[in-house]
This record gives structure tokens, C-alpha cells and sequence, in this order.
């Protein structure tokens, strides 16, 4: 416990499913945490479910394709000097398509939500990254949310695919690049496996509908999404919160640049 004490973190899309399981884990270790989501009251319930466990938390709307957005709160950071010292881009969307069937417009908005808005995030809350990473040894952390399909292809997925790859290698590059200006910012990457949120259950209706394992049976479909995994379950959103904890924490000061693999054993094989 209190692994965070007196640090401050901001979790997009904390809303729901990972990014609720994030801020609720940073609050617990001490963190005072800035829920943001698209959905306010989403993002209103998991800063009420920080309170009732103890924990200091904020609420802010945030779309995150919206560079506006983006400013009003760095304004915020900025306007009280205020110092971030874990940024947490969890906000993301699946999307489930052939690419015979893919949109331009489909893609970039695919491109806007999973990439762009790891962009704005750290080039927006820059300045109060910096502000901790003077303050503090162990300096800032960046983890961004990132998935197997990062690092590994699947059908059907491939504007998701790329989109995560991208944030994958964004990561690596911000690492580098931080530490080359001596910010004292570390980046990392965590990949989950398949984790059982209302985002799975979407793509797994969507599987089903098109018969992508086989079968329109969801209960079989789920089946058979928990079985590529080597350890043959799906993921709980702690388990992605537990290892985003590690690397926000000082126990990861020497951690940079390094892509964590949380999906039971997926990118094994």
C-alpha cells in the first residue's frame, strides 16, 4: 500500500473497464487521480468509488480526439503550476472490420482515438511532466495502453492492429527522446491480452455475428477467446492495473522504453 503517496496521476477513459480498474488501483496506492472520460458521469462514478475507499480523485470531461480539450486541461495543470507525475492514455476503441470494408474515415478515426490522443497527451501535459521529473529521482511516468495486437497481427483488426502498433513504437521513440533531453520522463507500453470488459464483449458479438470463430454461439465464442490464451482464461482488469501500478511507481525508476506483456502467456508461443 501506498506505493504512490503523494504523487499525482491522470487515467483517460477511467470511465469504465481498464481505465476504471487503473485509477481506482493509483488511488488505493496514495495517488491523487484525475478520472478523465468522454462519458463524465462515467468518470464521476469511478472518482466516487476512489472517495468511498479513502482515496483523493478528480473528475474532467475529456474527449480525447479533441486538441481544445486537451488544452483546457493542461490549462488547468498549468494555471496552478501544478506538477503530473504518472500519465496514464488508457481511452481506446476496437474495431472489428475486414479491411475490405474499412472506411478512410473509419481509419482515422480508429488513428485519432488509439494514436493521436497519445500524442496530445504528452505533448499538451508535457510542461508538468517535466515539472515532476525535476522534482522527484525516480521522474515521471508515461504508460500507455497499448495491446498484443501491437505486437502480433489478428484478422480482421487491422486499422486496430496498426493503431496500437503505433503506440507501441511512440512509446520506445518518447522514451529515447526524453531521455536524450535529460526530462527525466519515462515511457513505457503495457499490452494485454484479451481482458473482460464491455470492449471485449463488443468485439465478441461482433465475432460472433460474422462468425469469425465458427460459431453466432457467444457463450462458445468467449470459449474460445479465453483458450488462446496458454492459460486458457481471460484477463481481469486488475491484472492490466497491477502492472500499470509497477511501472508508475518508483520500483520502476530504471524502466523505460520496455513493453509489458500482460496476456497470459499470448506472445509466448
Amino acid at each position: 500500500m501506498n506505493r504512490l503517496d503523494g504523487k499525482v496521476a491522470l487515467v483517460t477513459g477511467a470511465g469504465q473497464g481498464i481505465g476504471e480498474a487503473i485509477a481506482k488501483t493509483l488511488g488505493r496506492e496514495g495517488a491523487l487521480v484525475w478520472c478523465t472520460d468522454i462519458d463524465e458521469q462515467a468518470a464521476e462514478a469511478t472518482v466516487a468509488g476512489i472517495a468511498n475507499a479513502g482515496g483523493e480523485a478528480r473528475t474532467f470531461a475529456l474527449d480525447v480526439t479533441d486538441e481544445s480539450a486537451w488544452n483546457a486541461l493542461a490549462e488547468t495543470f498549468e494555471s496552478g503550476s501544478l506538477s503530473l507525475d504518472v500519465l496514464v492514455h488508457n481511452a481506446g476503441m476496437e474495431w472489428v472490420v475486414p479491411l475490405a470494408d474499412i472506411e478512410l474515415s473509419d481509419w482515422r478515426r480508429v488513428m485519432s482515438v488509439n494514436v493521436e490522443s497519445v500524442y496530445l497527451g504528452c505533448r499538451k501535459l508535457l510542461p508538468a511532466l517535466k515539472r515532476s521529473g525535476a522534482r522527484h529521482e525516480a521522474g515521471a511516468s508515461v504508460v500507455n495502453i497499448s495491446s498484443i495486437a501491437g505486437m502480433v497481427g489478428y484478422p480482421d483488426q487491422s486499422a486496430y492492429n496498426t493503431s496500437k502498433a503505433a503506440v507501441r513504437h511512440l512509446s520506445k521513440s518518447l522514451a529515447i527522446e526524453f531521455a536524450a533531453h535529460e526530462m527525466n520522463i519515462r515511457v513505457n507500453s503495457v499490452h494485454p491480452g484479451c481482458v473482460d470488459t464491455p470492449m471485449l464483449q463488443e468485439a465478441m458479438e461482433a465475432w460472433a455475428e460474422t462468425e469469425a470463430f465458427g460459431t453466432r454461439d457467444l457463450a462458445e465464442v468467449r470459449k474460445q477467446v479465453a483458450a488462446l490464451h496458454p492459460l486458457n482464461k481471460l484477463a481481469h482488469p486488475d491484472d492490466i492495473a497491477s502492472g500499470v501500478l509497477y511501472l508508475a511507481s518508483d520500483e520502476a525508476r530504471f524502466v523505460t522504453g520496455a513493453e509489458l506483456a500482460i496476456d497470459g502467456g499470448w506472445t509466448a508461443r
